[in-house]
């Protein structure tokens, strides 16, 4: 028996359709394969890549480290070879033993050790770690251009921190592309963030960690030198001012610590409360909102809350932070609160500096009220209670008490330093020297600030604990004569 199957026109192009998607499909299926595979061999060869970029960038601070050791440069050296690490992502054997051995051995680990560092000195290690910087960067420059190439989306974020590392205005080719030292980035990206700039005395400015965190502000005034960046919410007149007085501060507190910040120090000055406690709340940090400023070692910026306060005050405020910012700079080791308020208020505090006719005095005595609260048994706050505390905790529940603590940081840190005699100066000396160059409490890819402050009181303790009450009878009197 035959059967006749009768298709129609449109039956015949349905299944010629179906039979062209079904070829289609399986070509599509097969290309999607190639794509996938193609990728899967760029993210390789792309890991591959930087880790080689990655361990020549550390050994390059590996290398510039020795060189410090060798110049006696103690925190710089200590700088460099948490540096190595930290660059290298961790994948430099040869800079994580060295930093372990350098923690291990402490002071038998420095050939020598400089008090007072030569200016000509501290030249020559700036151009050899802006010359390790540029090298790194011109790598990952070209990293993130072959990423980028291969569509992965590595080049894009590799692109985006050159870019955020660059800090500086925009700038734009004749083409419209963004133009960093290392190169110009593809045009397509460059039209993305020249989109979402953000204009701050007439010019582009990508919109960083920080300004992305206050995107209310749109009046922003700025000043600026090769060492700092002043921004203000209220004047280019009150930012000239901060820059000024902060200019004028850098070379006393680089006389004292031996050493200075490899990147330019930003400072930024709020008009209003409102807007400061914002931007604290946008990084999950309300706990700081009584604070009258912050640093952040790792946004390289200090915060004022100028609301309210007189010119004097927002000036002494800024001085406060950036003598913060400032050793953060040169550190990672985390010092206890005491020695850290203490460090900062020989700069800044009320009464501490004086400011007249563009010429700045720092290393003054504290103003009369305040020292003399420290005078009384109500005031003053016994050794072992006074190490033991914290500034924001004390902020957060008793401003006076507060107000005692930064008094006494002041003073105990003056005395250690200057009233209890050489011996005791020269141990002190030892102490800070010994935390700096074993960077005690440093953690490693974490901000300064979020270190562990204990390893270096710890220390202070071994290398004073058995003289504390004889110490404290000699503070008090100290008091006495200020």
């Amino acid at each position: 028996m035959r059967i006749t199957v009768k298709i129609s026109a449109w039956m015949m192009v349905g299944l010629i359709g179906l039979v062209g998607l079904a070829a289609f499909v399986g070509s599509a299926a097969r290309a999607q394969d190639r794509f996938d595979s193609r990728k899967v061999k760029s993210l390789a060869d792309s890991n591959k890549k930087k880790r080689k970029v990655l361990i020549e960038s550390g050994h390059r601070h590996l290398k510039l480290g020795i060189w410090c050791r060798d110049q006696g440069l103690v925190s710089q050296a200590s700088m460099e070879f948490i540096r190595a690490v930290e660059v290298s992502e961790h994948r430099h054997p040869g800079a994580q033993k060295v930093l372990s051995i350098m923690r291990s051995l402490g002071d038998d680990f420095w050939k020598k050790r400089r008090r007072k560092t030569h200016t000509r000195l501290l030249e020559q290690y700036e151009k050899r770690t802006a010359k390790a910087t540029q090298q790194a960067e011109k790598a990952r420059f070209g990293l993130a251009k072959w990423a980028y190439g291969k569509g992965l989306d590595e080049g894009k974020q590799e692109f985006l921190r050159l870019l955020e590392l660059n800090d500086a205005p925009l700038t734009l080719d004749k083409k419209g592309q963004v133009v960093l030292p290392a190169g110009a980035l593809p045009l397509d990206l460059s039209q993305e963030i020249e989109g979402a700039a953000v204009t701050i005395n007439d010019r582009l400015w990508v919109r960083d960690r920080f300004l992305s965190k206050i995107p209310n502000v749109s009046a922003i005034h700025e000043v600026e030198s090769d060492r700092i960046r002043v921004r203000s919410q209220v004047s280019v007149e009150q930012a000239q001012a901060v820059l000024d007085i902060c200019t004028a501060l850098l070379p006393f507190i680089t006389d004292d610590t031996g050493g200075r910040p490899q990147q330019r120090m930003n400072v930024f000055v709020f008009a209003d409360r409102k807007t400061y406690e914002g931007y604290l709340e946008a990084l999950d940090m309300l706990s700081h909102k009584r604070a009258a400023g912050l640093a952040f070692s790792g946004a390289n910026m200090a915060l004022v809350n100028g609301d309210g306060r007189s010119e004097d005050e927002t000036l002494g405020i800024a001085l406060h932070e950036v003598a913060h910012l400032f050793m953060y700079g040169v550190t990672r080791s985390m010092m206890p609160s005491w020695y850290s308020e203490g460090f900062a208020e020989t700069y800044g505090g009320q009464g501490c500096y004086e400011w007249k006719d563009g010429t700045l005095v720092t290393h003054g005595v504290m103003a009369a009220n305040r020292v003399n609260r420290l005078k009384t048994d109500a005031g003053f706050i016994p050794l072992r209670t006074f190490f033991a505390g914290n500034a924001l905790a004390l902020i957060n529940s008793d401003l006076k008490k507060a107000s005692n603590f930064y008094t006494q940081s002041w003073a105990f840190v003056r005395f250690m330093r200057e009233g209890a005699g050489d011996a005791i100066r020269n141990r002190f000396g030892i102490w800070e020297d010994t935390c700096r160059g074993k960077a005690l409490g440093a953690v490693f890819d974490q901000p300064t600030e979020n270190g562990d402050a204990k390893p270096s009181q710890q220390l202070f303790e071994e290398m004073f604990g058995a003289e504390i009450d004889e110490l404290e009878v000699a503070f008090r009197e100290y008091l006495g004569t200020l």
